[in-house]
């Protein structure tokens, strides 16, 4: 496990800092007023490119990569993909019904209280806010395709495309930093796991 880090680690080294700034973000800031903050900070470039994660545009995504790589590399590898990024949603889903059902989101919590900006066109969910399934999501085919790749250098770059959907769950008053920061956790951490145990059992050399 450690060489398999290892030889990934300009990815691992973006994915750490995320976590260091989240993490930092989370100590010194309520999540509402980091909400409040990433709401009252908007331009029309922002409302046209997040549009794009909303009304399942992930999932959809993390599909046309199953299918690209079961044509373009071999239905092996497209089954492995697939297998992370059904784990990841298990999981995300055990969370957001079985043990956090009925956690508020955005629009609910600040009913009342704060008027948030809402782009015309988002459905605003009300409920079942945590953890962020489209955060997750992305980080689970950010770090597949990281780990597929032999760009390492350039993967930082997949993990920067991840972040950007989940800033763009707060954005569209979708989901609390909360939600994203432990998306991103589940995706990175399932999907690591997953690809690196399935390797080792279905793939090793005899």
């Amino acid at each position: 496990m450690k060489f398999f880090l290892s030889i990934n680690k300009y990815y691992y080294v973006t994915i750490v800092l995320f976590i260091v700034i989240g993490g930092v973000l989370l100590l010194t800031m309520h999540k509402a007023d980091i909400t409040i903050w990433v709401n009252s900070h908007h331009n029309s470039f922002y409302d046209w490119a997040f549009r794009i994660t909303d009304h399942g545009g992930v999932f959809w995504f993390s599909v046309l990569i199953v299918a690209a790589i079961g044509v373009l590399k071999d239905w092996k590898t497209a089954l492995k993909a697939a297998v992370c990024f059904i784990s990841t949603a298990l999981i995300v889903h055990f969370f957001k019904y079985v043990i956090f059902p009925g956690e508020l989101r955005p629009t609910l919590y600040f009913e009342g209280k704060y008027t948030l900006r809402i782009l015309d066109g988002i459905v605003q969910l009300k409920t079942e806010s945590f953890p962020s399934g489209h955060t997750a999501a992305a980080f689970s085919i950010a770090t597949f395709l990281a780990l597929f790749s032999n760009k390492k250098q350039w993967h930082w770059l997949l993990a920067a495309g991840a972040a950007s959907v989940g800033y763009a769950r707060l954005y569209l008053s979708q989901h609390f930093i909360t939600d994203v920061y432990t998306g991103m956790l589940i995706g990175v951490i399932t999907t690591t796991l997953v690809y690196y145990f399935y390797s080792q059992k279905f793939e090793r050399k005899k």
